[in-house]
């Protein structure tokens, strides 16, 4: 039966990981279904929106075209009524031709609107190049058939390039071939492009005129960019690298022999010219070291004008050949695009930075006037009723953090980057480091706000924390340090000092401090003797106080003896250990001179006295 328990328990999360598992399996199917469908629908609403602008303008055209076509069906028709009258002068036939001419100047007028829709619509619709060789031939505006503006430019751009690949290929044998469609450039029987009346229109020409000036640029591209790449130029471009290459390394060279004279020249001046750089007697930058300094900026300029030379001179060498000039430009752009940003996101920053300045300004200020305020409460010239002044200067620091930390709430929205997500991940992270590893700093920062508010001392009290005892030298808001009576340091916690008992000597000092010697005395001896031989100790002790006047107690009586406790009031309590210490000297002193033996046996035995050292008696 445990056997069988024991199996179950230890299979249940075997089987509750593998439903987990499972399920964000299934989870991450479904999202990424979700997802892919999402784009698929997104990429053809696209699609859709492509292919329903241009069917727009397709039907627009179509429209501006068919009113062309019936403007001149309409013209000749009164043409032909005119040419049908015979009679020269007849009314009809004056009237046909003022019909015309008042039809002339409305088509006049609707050319001249015409013309202005055009424009409009070339200038609000998207327009496809095509740019075979990096230099843009021509526009496409609308579409042909099914194929898109996009796919003609792209096709267009295809077939010039392969016709340029092909070294029998003959530009000359380019032509033009009409029909009512279209007027098409073919080359044997591919048909390069076509130009129908719509592309015409666009333009304000006729199909055929426009056909005229594509085969014209068409023919020129292919022409001038295989002259670009014959063997006659391909070796003058070579000749051409070969020189700038050559002049690169003579001031690869110059640079070098410049960087080696200015370094042998500071190494033979070191002596004489670099000094050490001194604050008062404080040496801060040996000649040692600044000549070393000198010398890495040599290497770094040397270096930086070596990088410079060769970011000017690859995009020329790039610019020789045709098929490298795309290069020059993006090795410009990895330079000039990163700049570009900067310099504009530096100007788009300034008016946050205004902000933020206006806002540590009048913060500055701010703590200014509070720090005036609460440091006239520490110096006694300004009190509040309730506030001690020992309360000032650490409520200061806790305004002062808290108005701090509202400056930086407020700055924050205005800092670079303050929205990003790289920014708020870091800052998230910094925060649970700093939660997770500063518990207990947290716990002695709010321990120091409470002692300081408890007043249980002040700086230069004498205090006994636990065992130790010292002055109070510093309250910091994470430690105490006491000084003790041997000038050792010693550090506490401030959640140390809030936990335990602190006894202070300094708080009533002046009304005096008791203290307590101890000793133990046998029975035999009468307590009115000891009493009297202890209470004429104080009296000739000077760092012991005699008003109030010192007093003896028996604190116990033990099987063999009674321990005896003498109470003596002292004002320093710095002093109170050279006290006791004063005081434990004349108890044997009066004690050993009046026969009394300080002991408590267990045994009790009678001892004769013996003879004590005293350093006036000669010896034997």
């Amino acid at each position: 039966m445990p056997d069988s328990l024991n199996n179950n328990s230890g299979g249940r999360p075997n089987q509750f990981i593998r439903n987990t598992m499972r399920s964000l399996y299934v989870y991450f199917l479904i999202t990424l279904s979700f997802l892919f469908s999402a784009s698929i629908q997104l990429y053809a609403q696209e699609t859709d929106s492509v292919n329903q602008k241009e069917l727009d303008l397709s039907s627009l055209l179509n429209e501006i075209r068919q009113q062309q076509i019936n403007d001149s069906l309409e013209r000749v028709k009164l043409q032909n009524e005119i040419a049908d009258l015979k009679s020269q002068n007849s009314p009809k036939k004056e009237n046909l031709r003022q019909q015309l001419n008042e039809f002339d100047e409305e088509n006049n007028i609707r050319k001249q609107q015409l013309k202005m829709k055009v424009d409009s619509i070339k200038k609000h619709t998207k327009r496809y190049a095509v740019a075979p060789f990096k230099d843009t031939l021509f526009y496409i505006y609308n579409k042909l058939g099914s194929s898109l503006a996009k796919d003609r430019a792209y096709n267009v751009d295809t077939r010039i390039n392969n016709l340029y690949e092909d070294d029998f290929a003959k530009v000359d044998s380019f032509k033009i071939e009409n029909n009512e469609i279209s007027a098409d450039i073919v080359y044997k029987d591919l048909v390069i492009t076509s130009i129908t009346e719509l592309d015409a229109l666009l333009e304000g020409k006729s199909k055929e005129e426009i056909a005229a000036q594509y085969l014209k640029k068409i023919q020129d591209s292919i022409t001038n960019e295989r002259a670009e790449n014959s063997v006659t130029k391909l070796l003058m471009r070579c000749g051409l690298v070969l020189l700038i290459l050559f002049v690169f390394s003579i001031l690869i060279l110059l640079i070098n022999k410049l960087k080696k004279y200015a370094t042998q020249r500071i190494l033979t001046e070191r002596t004489q010219r670099i000094k050490d750089v001194k604050i008062k007697n404080y040496i801060l930058v040996t000649s040692v070291q600044k000549t070393r300094m000198f010398i890495n900026a040599i290497n770094i300029l040397r270096w930086g004008l070596i990088i410079l030379i060769a970011f000017i001179m690859l995009p020329i060498i790039f610019s020789v050949f045709p098929f490298t000039q795309s290069w020059a430009a993006n090795l410009i752009g990895l330079f000039t695009k990163p700049l570009k940003k900067a310099v504009v996101a530096v100007w788009d920053y300034i008016p946050n930075l205004i902000t933020v300045f206006v806002i540590l300004v009048v913060m500055r200020y701010a703590v200014r006037f509070i720090k005036y305020i609460f440091s006239e409460i520490d110096k006694g010239k300004l009190e509040i009723n309730g506030f001690h002044r020992d309360f000032a200067m650490p409520t200061f620091t806790i305004v002062r953090f808290l108005l701090q930390a509202f400056t930086l709430v407020l700055i924050f929205p205005y800092l670079p980057g303050a929205n990003s997500d790289i920014f708020k991940g870091i800052s998230v992270f910094i925060g649970v480091l700093f939660s997770l590893g500063s518990s207990s700093a947290i716990s002695n920062i709010i321990a120091g706000l409470v002692i300081t508010y408890m007043r249980p001392f002040r700086i230069g009290d004498r205090i006994t924390i636990a065992d130790k005892t010292g002055i109070v030298i510093e309250k910091s808001p994470l430690v105490t340090r006491l000084r003790t009576i041997k000038n050792e340091e010693i550090t506490i916690p401030n959640s140390s000092v809030l936990s335990g008992n602190t006894v202070n000597y300094s708080t009533f000092s002046e009304e005096g401090i008791c203290f307590q010697v101890e000793l133990t005395v046998g029975y035999e001896e009468p307590w009115q003797r000891i009493h009297e031989l202890l209470l004429q100790i104080p009296s000739r002790v000077k760092r012991v106080n005699l008003n109030p006047a010192p007093f003896v107690l028996q604190k116990k009586l033990d099987d063999f003896y009674v321990l005896y406790e003498l109470n003596v009031y002292i004002q320093k309590s710095a002093e109170i250990e050279l006290a006791k210490s004063e005081i434990f000297q004349l108890i044997l002193d009066d004690f050993l001179a009046a026969g009394i033996e300080m002991n408590g046996p267990h045994i009790f035995a009678k001892a004769d006295h013996v003879q004590q050292y005293n350093p006036k008696m000669p010896n034997d």
